[in-house]
């Protein structure tokens, strides 16, 4: 059972870089679309939050990220949300800090600076990766990782 895990833990990181690395791949060749981005952030969300594309309720990072958590727990999305109370003094959630430390790792990851609070309000990942393509560079030879 652990090895189980420790082996889709691995994989899912595989596949997180594997989309991170498509995107440098593109932006170097200069062929990166918005609706390229798109596809790839959805799949690099998939992978860092654990779950298969037939486990997504939605592109909305909120149920992706709630689907994570239950996965993760066991249980159903609708406990999560339910059970959910806030455990730190600021009244974040877990699916909030989730979301917070996935637009961490995707700005590291990827080499993109995003302004915190228009990440943070972005409903979906078609959003945040809208916000990503906007925040390249225009002139960046795709380098920036």
């Amino acid at each position: 059972m652990r090895r189980d895990i420790k082996e889709r833990l691995l994989a899912d990181k595989r596949a997180a870089a594997d989309q991170v690395d498509a995107v440098h791949k593109k932006r170097t060749e200069g062929t990166l679309t918005a609706e390229l981005l798109r596809e790839h952030l959805f799949r690099y969300v998939l992978a860092k939050f654990g779950l298969e594309a037939a486990e997504a309720p939605s592109r909305s990072l909120e149920d992706l990220a709630e689907e994570s958590l239950a996965k993760a727990l066991r249980t159903d999305p609708d406990q999560v949300t339910e059970a959910e109370r806030p455990a730190t003094c600021d009244g974040a959630r877990s699916v909030d800090m989730k979301q917070a430390l996935l637009i961490m790792a995707l700005q590291r990851e990827f080499g993109v600076a995003l302004d915190g609070l228009r990440a943070g309000l972005a409903d979906t990942t078609d959003e945040l990766a809208d916000l990503m393509f906007a925040a390249f560079p225009a002139s960046d030879d795709g380098a920036g990782k």
